[in-house]
């Protein structure tokens, strides 16, 4: 299987799940669903379609958007199946994922900082 996403990659979701995902977590398919859905989140938030406009998204932009997408993806996976690591592992993974998601939202929102990305 590929990755379907176009945001980011499943080896980026990994990454932000870390170690001892379970199973499900970390089983592609489930990955390239998460990426989509954190691709609809991002472009709730922007109120524009980088998906289908990828090639049209500035380097800086697709950096900064595969990092969110994958810290997104990994938050939907974590609530999956938060069984993976003790509490306290799993509510700091998805306090973490939750500020890297506040502060990617601020910045969508920022005009100054979406034209420097070359967004809209």
């Amino acid at each position: 299987m590929a990755d379907e996403g176009t945001l980011a990659t499943t080896a980026e979701v990994l990454l932000a799940i870390g170690q001892g995902g379970s199973a499900t977590q970390i089983l592609e398919a489930n990955t390239n669903i998460w990426i989509k859905w954190a691709e609809g989140d991002i472009m709730m938030e922007l109120k524009e379609d980088v998906v289908t406009n990828y090639a049209n998204v500035g380097t800086t932009a697709k950096r900064f958007l595969a990092a969110v997408a994958a810290n997104r993806a990994a938050f939907y996976a974590i609530q999956e199946n938060q069984n993976s690591w003790g509490l306290s592992t799993t509510q700091s993974k998805l306090n973490v994922i939750d500020d890297i998601w506040k502060s990617a939202v601020k910045i969508m929102r920022d005009k100054d900082l979406r034209a420097l990305m070359g967004l809209t």
